[in-house]
């Protein structure tokens, strides 16, 4: 082999613009820190007794964290496309990873809802829609496959996470927020550095763009102010809320509803006594591979059929999530199953939006349309212990969220392209 060759290879193994695989690692190493946001359930363990608060309470920085990250990316995805993805990442970087660290000098709620929940929330808005953009304009050929995979550390990365935690909070909990803030700091700076949109006009060698699915995708780029005045988007939108929700009702509630307790404070259900820190990270790496195998299907069939099959079987779950409280062996399978559908939304979704409105202004496209997160978020984090007072069981929230679930396969039919709405 002559040594033009062997430069041309090494060029190609190693240059993020000769290679767009690159922006996928750099895009997972991003979203394994962002998504140490849902490191709540084993954080608050630690956080409530040393800021002396009821769990219903610290809630709210999680709750705050979430309505921060879909807010911020409104202007992230802007942002990236007037500076660059790899920019804006380092800006999100920068503020996840301070706001953490400041976290270590807060001995109060307050303190806490401003740093670990807006300043940490919206550094994880910032630099979340820069990898899922880039990837997108490098992997025309693959965009569910590769939103999945893009996203799938967010889910996962609560499973290496959740254990870190503990481990550093059985030192001190300012130790934990430091050493935290520096890993994210260096995971997100180090990923970014990968991350490059490709050449105006560039296509992968070989592939041209397939015909438009009628009822289904479009070719034309449209701006954001042009999207949000489209049906679809505001269809999508809803879509968005009712899916996240339950997603994020089991989240915030499977462990409470499995320790669910009598007059006499002993636990009504058998599966009171799970391991719930080794669930929850279980929960969390199926959160990961249902967003790979949810984008996947996504290029096999088209987004709308991905949709629908998600959706349905996630309103199925949901309503016979209740009767696994007398079986332990049901409880662990039905659990991560709902959780494997909830990732699906953030790979969907993101393939949807560029299907429906063009990848040149995803990152503005899908920051708008990410606002449905945020508001799926806040209520979810929120408001579970307080719906399931007013209703006085777990049994009716269940079936409300498998019904909302239901609803939104329905929903699906309704999206089309811009152009079949005229």
């Amino acid at each position: 082999m002559s040594e033009e060759k062997t430069k041309t290879k090494l060029l190609d193994a190693i240059s993020p613009l000769q290679n767009r695989w690159f922006i996928v690692i750099g895009a997972i190493l991003i979203q394994l820190a962002l998504g140490t946001i849902y490191c709540w359930g084993t954080l608050t363990v630690f956080i409530t007794p040393f800021l002396q608060e009821e769990k219903t309470a610290t809630v709210f920085i999680f709750g705050v964290g979430l309505l921060a990250f879909a807010i911020t990316m409104i202007f992230a995805g802007q942002l990236q496309q007037k500076i660059g993805p790899m920019k804006t990442a380092f800006i999100g970087g920068a503020l996840m990873g301070g706001g953490v660290i400041i976290s270590a000098f807060m001995t109060s709620l307050w303190g806490l809802i401003f740093t670990y929940g807006i300043i940490f929330g919206s550094g994880i808005g910032f630099a979340y829609v820069c990898p899922i953009a880039a990837a997108a304009k490098w992997f025309p050929d693959k965009k569910g496959l590769i939103n999945g995979l893009a996203v799938a550390g967010f889910g996962a990365g609560a499973f290496i996470f959740n254990f870190v935690i503990k481990g550093l909070a059985s030192v001190s909990i300012p130790t934990m927020f430091i050493v935290l803030g520096i890993i994210y700091m260096i995971m997100i700076g180090l990923g970014a550095l990968t991350l490059h949109n490709p050449p105006e006009g560039w296509t992968p060698e070989g592939w041209t763009a397939p015909p438009a699915q009628v009822g289904v995708t479009s070719h034309t780029d449209i701006s954001r102010n042009e999207t949000i005045k489209t049906k679809s988007f505001w269809i999508l939108w809803g879509m968005f809320v009712l899916s996240a929700i339950s997603g994020l009702m089991v989240l915030g509630s499977y462990a409470n509803f499995a320790r669910s307790v009598d007059a006499s404070e002993n636990f009504i259900y058998v599966i009171g006594s799970v391991n719930f820190v080794l669930l929850g990270s279980i929960m969390a790496l199926f959160n990961g591979l249902g967003r790979v195998f949810w984008g996947k299907l996504a290029d096999m069939l088209n987004y709308k059929k991905a949709m629908l099959i998600m959706f349905g079987l996630q309103g199925i779950l949901m309503i016979l999530y209740f009767f696994t409280n007398g079986s332990p062996f049901m409880y662990w399978i039905v659990s991560p199953a709902i959780i494997f559908c909830f990732g699906g939304n953030f790979s969907l979704f993101p393939t949807a939006t560029a299907d429906l409105f063009g990848t040149k202004n995803l990152g503005p496209n899908y920051g708008i349309v990410f606002t449905a997160y945020g508001i799926a978020g806040f209520l979810g984090a929120t408001m579970v212990q307080i719906i399931v007072s007013a209703l006085g069981s777990y049994l009716v929230l269940f079936i409300i969220m498998g019904v909302m679930s239901l609803i939104a396969a329905g929903l699906s039919f309704m999206v089309k392209p811009p152009e079949s709405e005229k």
